[in-house]
């Protein structure tokens, strides 16, 4: 592959559009169109920062080969810089998953407030919209970094020495997070029942819903997050298992399915609206507590 064809094929992998790629690196759409056509090179500074941007080394950006992957001895190389942005992205994308899914079920507590039914049944259905519009906003967003999930993986030694100190943090946060969560959840009935005997049971009724917002999200970021980061720390046993590959792909597939679950349960009282989010969420927690076990068994 000439230098144009791997730039191209880089840009696209990354999800950028040639106006895009220019502002990252200050020039015109057209010098982008230049260089990919092989009708021009770009200088040297610009070459160390598209080296960065893609996680590539200079050496494969300017040796002419014929391959049709970025490979190094059977691997995708990552630098540390790519590892920071697949873990920010996916976190983002655990954010508005978070968000779109506890306005779902805010929306819920405009039922319990004692005012004009009309302004709480609009109030409810403006969050449920909203909630359900970043669900939809979150599916259409560019999907970026799919090599990660699909090649294996090669690191310089100081990016792994210092994603692994930095992945034993994360996952004792995470693993605080799904604790809170399921404390809150075993503990919110409890709370609410005590509530109800000392508060109005309106008030009551709104807690409730506002304790199942919360450790829903604290699930979904939780679970997304560690997902993310097992899927660099655990990628060359993961990618060497073909049977396993799309194994979690159905998560992606169950959020929406969840979300017009709690949709249907809401407008036809076929089922409580919270019934396929706590389904969800504990096969969630199950699928998490998988990969601890699996990535202390391989150490």
């Amino acid at each position: 592959m000439t230098f144009g064809e791997k730039l191209k094929a880089l840009r696209k992998e990354h999800g950028y559009s040639q106006e895009e790629f220019a502002q990252h690196l200050d020039v015109s759409r057209q010098a982008v169109s230049k260089w990919e056509s092989d009708r021009g090179t770009p200088e040297t500074k610009k070459l160390l920062q598209i080296s960065t941007i893609f996680g590539v080394t200079l050496d494969y950006l300017l040796k002419d080969e014929h391959t049709e992957d970025n490979q190094y001895n059977g691997g995708y190389y990552i630098s540390r810089e790519m590892i920071d942005g697949f873990l920010s992205y996916k976190r983002q994308g655990a954010k508005r998953i978070a968000v779109g899914v506890s306005l779902i079920i805010l929306s819920n507590i405009f039922g319990c407030v004692p005012v004009y039914r009309q302004v709480a049944l609009t109030l409810y259905w403006i969050t449920m919209a909203i909630g359900i519009a970043v669900l939809i906003w979150h599916i259409f967003q560019p999907k970026r970094y799919q090599e990660i999930g699909k090649k294996p993986l090669l690191f310089d030694d100081t990016t792994l020495k210092e994603f692994r100190v930095e992945h034993e943090k994360n996952q004792k946060k995470y693993v605080l997070m799904i604790i809170v969560g399921a404390i809150i959840l075993i503990l919110s009935p409890q709370i609410t029942l005590i509530a109800d005997n000392y508060i109005d049971n309106n008030v009551s009724n709104g807690l409730s819903w506002f304790f199942h917002a919360g450790w829903v999200a604290l699930f979904i970021l939780a679970g997304i997050a560690i997902h993310a980061e097992n899927m660099i720390a655990q990628n060359t046993q993961y990618m060497s298992n073909k049977s396993r590959k799309g194994q979690f792909t159905w998560v992606y597939v169950a959020l929406p399915v969840t979300a017009i679950a709690v949709v249907i349960g809401i407008l036809t009282n076929a089922w409580s609206p919270v019934i396929p989010i706590i389904v969800l969420l504990c096969i969630l927690l199950v699928t998490v507590c998988k990969l601890l076990i699996e990535r202390r068994n391989s150490k």
